[in-house]
């Protein structure tokens, strides 16, 4: 574009060359001249919006989708549709640095996922749960409803191993993660392997009644799942026990002394016989009373 402005002013300084002199000619001169910046002004103005604008709003949009790159995956991250559809060397970079954008999304979720994830049964490991606390104790206590927290442990799975041997043991722990996804599938509830056959429940706006329930009734599915442990002392057949600690409506929550009272409860069950759930509440001053195989306690 600026080649033809020049042209156009060479031209027409030849032509006043050739018709003028003196006066004339200088001011044919400066014609020429300003018809020759302009052409470079419109040039550049051109040069900026086909070129130069769009590559900028194409480095904003990747500083953007950078800096939000831990949002959720359906977060509108699409490159600027008026760009992707052009036809020339812009819209082909548009193009590839949206596929770029989308693979390295998928890849890093995948990462993601797999720091975040037991690689054995899926379920969260210590890491996905102090993330989730980051946002659910705090919900809690601005809602100010209760909390409760279960740990499991699989009755004699030591033994079950050492008989068994370990690639069973895994397919043991897949088999009862099933039973823990099956049973708290609320988006609020956080289900964590901490290690071995240490498992670790988070309820949130589940009372002790209501988290005592769920525990019995989970511990009751993995004892039908039928998992012969003919080594074991309580059954024929692989059990947990389930210790449960719930916080009141309107007490603060401190998870770590919860998970504490839980393990406490934990062992209350294993001292009398296992394949239980044992419960307390916290804050109480009174002791309640349940029926076997499941025990109610407060902290």
């Amino acid at each position: 574009m600026a080649g033809i402005w020049l042209g156009s002013s060479l031209l027409m300084l030849g032509a006043a060359w050739l018709v003028g002199a003196g006066g004339p000619f200088l001011i044919a001169v400066l014609v020429c001249l300003f018809s020759g910046l302009s052409g470079l002004v419109a040039s550049f103005w051109l040069f900026n919006l086909r070129l130069l604008a769009p590559v900028r709003r194409l480095a904003d949009h990747v500083r953007f989708v950078h800096e939000f790159r831990d949002t959720p995956r359906d977060t509108p991250q699409q490159m600027p549709f008026d760009l992707s559809r052009r036809s020339d060397a812009v819209g082909l970079l548009t193009r590839n640095l949206q596929k770029l954008i989308e693979e390295s999304r998928s890849d890093h979720a995948a990462l993601l996922e797999q720091t975040l994830n037991d690689p054995l049964t899926g379920l969260g490991n210590r890491r996905m749960l102090e993330s989730q606390l980051d946002v659910l104790i705090p919900l809690s206590r601005r809602l100010s409803c209760t909390v409760s927290a279960m740990m499991i442990d699989v009755d004699h799975f030591k033994a079950f191993n050492d008989h068994y041997g370990h690639p069973a043991g895994d397919v043991c722990l897949v088999d009862i993660a099933g039973v823990l996804k099956d049973t708290f599938r609320r988006e609020t509830d956080v289900v964590v392997r901490l290690g071995g056959e240490e498992l670790l429940v988070l309820l949130i706006n589940a009372d002790k009644d209501e988290a005592w329930a769920l525990a019995d009734a989970m511990r009751a599915m993995i004892q039908a799942l039928g998992i012969p442990h003919e080594y074991s002392s309580v059954a024929s057949v692989v059990t947990v026990s389930v210790g449960v600690a719930t916080s009141p409506h309107g007490l603060l929550v401190d998870i770590d002394d919860m998970i504490a009272h839980a393990d406490e409860a934990l062992y209350d069950c294993k001292a009398r016989g296992r394949n239980q759930v044992a419960s307390r509440l916290m804050g109480a001053d009174t002791t309640l009373e349940g029926s076997q195989p499941s025990i109610e306690s407060t902290a």
